[in-house]
């Protein structure tokens, strides 16, 4: 996985929302949350979110995503080398964990349980939790009608289209998982055009280009319904609720799981 996140660090200006979280995301996380006093772990380094409480610790397995866009250490934040099933944080000890799309970078249903544990681990017995989900239909989406309604210029953004694209091919239940190379080979097969993409649409090639770092990578995502992710959650938080993270192209798709009170595990 880190090969994969160094490739998509390289193209990280060229990504937009979904993918990356729009200001009223982010505006969602405090008012769910109420970070303004809290000290914050954060899954990843999302620049959108390194501002978000009154202290932070982010964690992130990959050097290269930490250098290349972490917005930098300060007095009240800092980025560490670490992995989220495993987090390096004492137990009971922070105020919120939040992440985006973290879920989604999880490829096994085993995983994102074992994520839950570890949330649940080092908050606090007050503590609370957000992570945006990138989660997908009951129904997998038509390949078909993806195409015609990108190519009527009725999706917003070329990443908004890549999770569409997605959401027509992820694998059953539990995992509802989809190996990233066959993103891209699914766009091909639906957009062998792209210049037509582009003169439909309107994006420009090199962010459509964006999807080739899909091509070879080892990587595995997840596109959940939320339902299923509210019901694993349960097992590790006594408070689990979905919120909207506001009208962007997806955001029906893309709401916060917000968890509080949290189990402990014997």
């Amino acid at each position: 996985m880190t090969d994969h996140w160094n490739a998509i660090r390289g193209h990280w200006q060229l990504l937009g929302p979904p993918l990356r979280p729009p200001a009223e995301a982010v505006e969602t996380y405090e008012r769910e949350l109420n970070l303004s006093n809290a000290h914050v772990v954060l899954l990843g380094v999302t620049p959108e979110l390194a501002g978000l409480g009154a202290t932070m610790t982010a964690v992130d397995e990959s050097s290269a995503m930490i250098a290349g866009i972490w917005p930098g250490d300060t007095a009240l934040r800092k980025a560490i080398n670490g992995h989220w099933l495993d987090l390096p944080i004492p137990n009971t000890s922070v105020d919120a964990v939040i992440g985006d799309g973290c879920l989604s970078a999880l490829g096994l249903s085993t995983e994102r349980k074992a994520l839950f544990a570890a949330i649940a681990g080092v908050l606090r017995t007050d503590g609370r939790a957000g992570l945006r989900l990138f989660a997908g239909p009951e129904t997998p989406d038509d390949p078909a009608e993806v195409r015609a309604f990108a190519l009527s210029g009725g999706v917003s953004t070329f990443h908004e289209l890549k999770w569409r694209v997605a959401m027509t091919a992820t694998g059953d239940a539990p995992d509802h998982a989809i190996p990233v190379r066959t993103i891209a080979e699914r766009f091909d097969a639906l957009f062998p055009d792209r210049e037509e993409l582009s003169a439909r649409t309107g994006w420009d090639l090199p962010v459509i280009g964006t999807i080739d770092v899909y091509r070879n990578s080892p990587a595995i995502y997840s596109f959940t319904p939320a339902p299923t992710l509210v019901s694993e959650a349960e097992a590790f938080f006594g408070d689990v609720r979905i919120a909207s993270t506001g009208g962007y192209g997806l955001a029906e798709r893309c709401p916060l799981l917000v968890l509080r009170a949290p189990r402990r595990r014997r």
